[in-house]
């Protein structure tokens, strides 16, 4: 049973990991400046923007009319969504071109910042709750596992739901995500020749590197918080690790 206890400690401090990973990383627009050379996105820019007819001139934009178009669009979907549909873009020489999203993206985006919204408050109930369990187990003085133990759990859930992720696909597992969050009668789903949103952040690639930043950032910062778990809390370790 005290393993159960600190099993539940464990998943609920590395999802809290996860959403400080996420804020940390909002600081800094996710990495997209960097991201961007390294996925090749003006390649994938100068292919595809041509092809969206009613923007095409997005194609003349550079990486810093992007990056501050990301960094625009991170802003919003942290703030309910706000300035999405008058974000627009310029040339080089500040010349306005166009607004950046059709109402199909602006809505999709603001679906976006909802969810993130409730996400966070989900954060903020499970570090109420927390909070309440460590007191707890710090009361009745349960034995805190080893970090070798508590990492473990943490490696061998992420390499489940990594294989998971392999033998499903990608892809699907993206689509289905979206299908069961999202309403149904909002888009969700922008072709390359449609979308300056897509076209921006290569929509999926650029989540999916994203998404092992997450994972790769909230491993430390769980590290951490366990350790201070351990040491403001005062409780005993197995194995005095």
């Amino acid at each position: 049973m005290g393993n159960v206890r600190w099993l539940c400690v464990t998943v609920i401090a590395f999802c809290l990991a996860l959403g400080a990973s996420w804020l940390l990383l909002a600081q800094v627009d996710f990495a997209y400046d960097w991201l961007y050379s390294f996925m090749d996105i003006p390649k994938h820019i100068a292919k595809y923007a041509p092809e969206y007819a009613e923007r095409a001139d997005f194609v003349e934009t550079n990486f810093a009319e992007h990056s501050r178009m990301f960094a625009e669009v991170v802003t919003a979907i942290h703030n309910q969504g706000g300035g999405l549909a008058t974000l627009s873009y310029y040339s080089p020489d500040g010349q306005l071109l166009n607004t950046a999203f059709n109402n199909d993206e602006v809505i999709h985006l603001q679906d976006v910042a909802i969810l993130i919204d409730r996400l966070l408050l989900g954060l903020k109930v499970m570090l109420v709750v927390f909070v309440v369990l460590l007191a707890w187990l710090s009361i009745t003085r349960q034995v805190l596992p080893s970090f070798k133990s508590l990492l473990a759990y943490v490696i061998i859930a992420l390499l489940l739901i990594t294989v998971v992720v392999l033998l499903v696909g990608p892809y699907e597992i993206f689509s289905q995500l979206h299908i069961w969050v999202f309403p149904e009668e909002h888009k969700w789903k922008f072709y390359y020749e449609e979308s300056v949103m897509s076209n921006l952040m290569k929509a999926p690639d650029l989540f999916a590197y994203i998404a092992v930043l997450l994972v790769v950032l909230a491993v430390p910062i769980f590290a951490v918080m366990m350790w201070l778990v351990k040491q403001f809390l005062g409780l005993r370790s197995q194995n005095n690790v």
